[in-house]
């Protein structure tokens, strides 16, 4: 089965965005990315993968952003055998970054095989998560630990600053809903329109023509220590309005592209009247 719980609220980050002149911010909106085996090793169990990757972002700097995320693939074996592996996830996160309500399904042919419904809150010296699912628990993670949006606000805001390295510990409640991710990214030079050119939509968008930057983060398990080999790298390339394009998704034995195919900008969400 991919292990795509975890790489789908990822994915989510990739919505940040502002209007071209603006300071970086969240833009509202909805991407499908089309799935396709990218690489493969000889003794690797994929004899070819295909999928799609809905993703729907809203909300404001005031009122918090909501993710709805579907990543679905159908995986074929050498021996012609297949299955389908579908991941849901919705996922709220205030927008001071204090606390992160979560929800993560994976199916696998249709019957539930992963789930994971909690919610975390940052406190004084630390954050504090309550799981309902799988099971109702409560834990502390280190004060220092990122949550999905704030990772990729970090990630954009270090790219125009000229930074190269940087890395972070990420909780996204995904997994069995206590995994937490150590990160390592590595940020290229800046990109020129003629350093690949841009999906067809992005120029539709607008958006081609601003500043963008080649970005890989490696994922690596924090349970026992912290894993030599990376559970999964995940290469993009991010527009300054944080629009991603040009997915590489890469599980060790076999790697997945993710092309970006349809991009629909949504209203921003207001924000709430001030008391009196």
């Amino acid at each position: 089965m991919i292990r795509v719980t975890a790489l789908a609220v990822v994915i989510a980050g990739l919505g940040l965005g502002a209007a071209h002149a603006a300071p970086v911010g969240l833009a509202a909106h909805r991407a499908i990315y089309d799935l396709s085996l990218a690489t493969a090793k000889p003794d690797s169990p994929m004899g070819d993968v295909t999928g799609r990757m809905v993703m729907e972002f809203t909300g404001s700097a005031c009122s918090g952003y909501s993710t709805k995320l579907r990543f679905v693939t159908r995986t074929e074996d050498p021996d012609g055998g297949d299955q389908v592996t579908d991941s849901r996830s919705t996922m709220f996160e205030a927008a001071d970054g204090k606390s992160l309500d979560f929800t993560n399904e994976t199916y696998t042919d249709d019957a539930l095989a992963e789930e994971s419904r909690g919610s975390a809150k940052r406190k004084e010296k630390n954050v504090a998560v309550a799981l309902t699912k799988p099971s109702d628990k409560t834990f502390d993670l280190a004060p220092s630990v990122v949550f999905p949006t704030e990772q990729m606000m970090k990630v954009i805001d270090a790219a125009r600053a000229g930074q190269r390295f940087l890395s972070f510990d990420v909780y996204d409640g995904s997994e069995d809903g206590e995994t937490v991710f150590a990160t390592a990214g590595v940020i290229g030079a800046e990109m020129r329109d003629e350093d690949g050119g841009s999906e067809k939509v992005v120029k539709d968008a607008g958006i081609a023509g601003m500043r963008h930057w080649p970005v890989t983060i490696s994922y690596f398990e924090k349970k026992n220590g912290i894993d030599e080999t990376p559970f999964y790298v995940m290469s993009f390339v991010v527009y300054e309005n944080g629009i991603g394009r040009s997915l590489k998704i890469d599980y060790g034995d076999f790697s997945l592209s993710g092309q970006l195919t349809k991009l629909d900008i949504l209203p921003e969400a207001p924000c709430p009247a001030p008391k009196r």
